[in-house]
């Protein structure tokens, strides 16, 4: 009897740790896009390409390097699948645009 409590109690545990693991998982894909998105349009035009790392960072999201004026801000939870895409002029950000890359 006490050994079948025991195992069960095993299984349940183990259980809760494999859907809490999967849910932790796949959490990025579930909740990546509205973050980004939000992130993507909350960008104010004439920010700094500094001052749009800085919030990046805060958000945990990553910036490429500035090639020909563009850069792209993107989750590496979810493996760059969403980005925004960044265009800066003469003075600072002119646009922010957010894509999902399939």
């Amino acid at each position: 009897m006490i050994v079948l409590l025991r195992r069960k109690r095993i299984v349940v545990v183990f259980g809760v740790t494999l859907i809490a693991g999967l849910v932790w998982l796949f959490w990025p894909f579930v909740a990546g896009p509205g973050k980004m998105e939000s992130f993507c349009s909350s960008l104010a035009v004439g920010t700094s390409l500094a001052q749009v790392q800085t919030q990046a960072a805060q958000h945990g999201y990553r910036v490429t390097s500035l090639i020909d004026g563009r850069a792209f801000v993107h989750d590496s939870a979810s493996f760059g699948r969403f980005t925004c895409k960044l265009d800066f002029g003469s003075d600072g950000l002119v646009s922010s645009v957010y894509s999902f890359n399939d």
